[in-house]
């Protein structure tokens, strides 16, 4: 029996430390306190996100099992792989997709093969503990349920609630709080997305995952091994989801690296490694060899494909609309940043981002200084990359957003509250930091039907027949 005395003061010691650790990041020790007005504020928070939960699971709910080519040429490969053992996609019970590839004989979808594989497992995982009613051939729907669920929704809720313990520290204001958090919540594509199969939410929850424990590290001086473990597996996880994240992988890295060498190294660096393996051990099982499977010389180019190489310029081109276009790149950058696609004109809440990237990287005291050059470096990167080096002008496709820039959207939420800091007094400000939530929350639930399709704005010059994709 342990002597109650010896318990008492382990439970001293233990809310000493408690007592010690808040003290040191300036956070109250009563958080449950009625007069503690950052527990008023959390409660706010939790508000917030069960509102955003809600609406979420009632879009899975109400989810088709695939709204395009792109979510379709993924439940192919977990049912193949799943049912048939194999990563080809010759025979499942749904329509072929135009995301898919011939090689040595066979199709296989074009997306990395790493997430199909885990989500096969998964299905697997329930098909038997469900004693094989969970299965694509007795309920697909529920199935398809539960998997978007534990792969969009849970993520969601641990980003909203982590976003929610960062604004202690960078939100003092209650105003810039709540405004923060709904824009978190309801105002940016990774709400919109999270109904449907897709790597670009996956993508960006694994990038905050990273950027968390790298904010603990960078900003508030901690050291302990499990926060550079965890942010070298989840950007690496990013990287292998997103191939233009490896970008933030490399930097992430290198700027762990220059705070503390030794730790990275030990740490981050072989957790980054891990899902790195994992991509491509199974992109080698798919293709033979290290190279995605879009990226072999004619793998595209078959009887009934979707893509063809233009004889004149050489590009790949789809058989009409947005995916046959090319624009000039003057053209091709307004869009992308104040046009149809545009970053700030289908959400215009991350112009206070723009905001507090200028601010931060001006003020030589701020604490995310750091992140504002990393989120201005990847966005500049990425802007210029797609512009000049991609090969192709397409806005990503038929696609409500600019996907292949969702994954910054942490990154870039994290400096939206240091742009509206010192601003919130004026009434006028307010009003229109308001209106910018509301038409980012309309680009948002505008997608519900159909997150590939057009955004509102691209329908709109459609329909005036001012662009003709």
């Amino acid at each position: 029996m342990n002597d109650p005395t010896q318990l008492k003061t382990r439970d001293e010691r233990r809310r000493a430390r408690k007592k010690e650790r808040r003290k040191q990041l300036n956070v109250p020790t009563q958080l449950n306190a009625q007069d503690d007005p950052l527990a008023e504020r959390r409660r706010l928070d939790f508000i917030l996100i069960a509102v955003t939960a809600g609406a979420v699971l009632g879009l899975i709910l109400l989810a088709r099992p695939f709204y395009g080519a792109n979510d379709l040429s993924r439940w192919s490969t977990i049912y193949s792989l799943a049912e048939r053992g194999t990563y080809n996609i010759d025979e499942t019970p749904w329509p072929t997709t135009i995301d898919r590839c011939l090689l040595n004989g066979h199709y296989y979808s074009e997306k990395p093969p790493l997430l199909p594989t885990l989500l096969a497992g998964e299905y697997l995982l329930l098909k038997k503990l469900s004693f094989g009613r969970l299965s694509f051939g007795n309920s697909p729907q529920s199935l398809v349920r539960i998997i978007l669920a534990s792969i969009n929704l849970v993520p969601l809720v641990i980003f909203l609630g982590l976003f929610s313990r960062l604004l202690d520290r960078l939100a003092p204001d209650p105003w810039i709080r709540v405004y923060a958090m709904a824009a978190a919540g309801l105002g940016t594509f990774l709400t919109g997305f999270s109904f449907l199969l897709n790597n670009h939410t996956i993508a960006a929850f694994s990038s905050f995952f990273a950027l968390y424990p790298a904010f603990l590290i960078w900003c508030e001086g901690r050291r302990g091994w499990r926060l550079f473990a965890v942010a070298g597996f989840f950007a690496g996880f990013a990287a292998v989801n997103d191939y233009p994240a490896l970008a933030f992988l490399v930097a992430l890295g290198a700027g762990l690296a220059w705070k503390a060498p030794r730790r990275t190294l030990i740490w981050f660096l072989p957790f980054a490694l891990l899902p790195l393996a994992g991509h491509f051990w199974t992109n080698y099982h798919v293709t033979g060899d290290l190279r995605p499977a879009y990226l072999h010389a004619r793998a595209l180019i078959f009887p009934g494909s979707y893509w063809t190489v233009d004889p004149v310029s050489g590009r790949w081109v789809g058989r009409g609309g947005i995916d046959n276009i090319y624009e000039s790149w003057p053209v091709y950058l307004f869009h992308m940043l104040v046009g149809h696609h545009g970053i700030f004109s289908l959400s215009p809440i991350l112009i206070f981002t723009l905001m507090g990237v200028w601010s931060s990287l001006r003020s030589r005291g701020s604490p995310l200084r750091a992140f504002a050059v990393l989120a201005a470096f990847l966005t500049l990167v990425l802007l210029v990359f797609y512009t000049f080096f991609a090969g192709g002008r397409i806005y990503g496709g038929l696609c409500c957003g600019l996907r292949f820039f969702f994954w910054l959207i942490p990154l870039w939420l994290m400096l939206l509250p240091e742009g509206l800091r010192g601003k919130t007094t004026h009434r006028w400000f307010r009003g229109m930091a308001l209106a910018f939530l509301l038409i980012s929350a309309i680009s948002v639930f505008y997608c519900v039907h159909n997150p590939w399709s057009r955004p509102w704005i691209q329908e709109y010059l459609h329909y005036m027949h001012w662009i003709d994709y």
